[in-house]
């Protein structure tokens, strides 16, 4: 806090019904759309594994792996010692 005050969680929330609080943890809590929005992507990637075992090839596969490691490290890793990569992409807290 500005003041130098220490205050925690309690000071924001409003903790009246605490058994609520706790009891509303896992899937309860997401409530029907959260379940809806995680079905939706739990069948997506099952979708998208069995695509990538019965309909590419080894060297697809592979060429796909090195492909998006590749891209990994051109945004994520490349940007730290390129400044004028940097510029283009953006890098946070750099």
């Amino acid at each position: 806090m500005g003041d130098g005050a220490v205050k925690g969680v309690d000071v924001e929330a409003d903790m009246t019904d605490r058994r609520r609080s706790v009891d509303g943890a896992g899937a309860a809590a997401l409530g029907f759309g959260g379940r809806f929005v995680a079905g939706v992507v739990a069948v997506s990637m099952w979708m998208l594994l069995m695509t990538a075992i019965y309909f590419h090839t080894w060297f697809e596969k592979l060429t796909g792996l090195l492909v998006a490691l590749t891209g990994l490290y051109g945004v994520y890793i490349l940007p730290r010692w390129v400044p004028a990569l940097r510029r283009v992409i953006g890098l946070p807290g750099i």
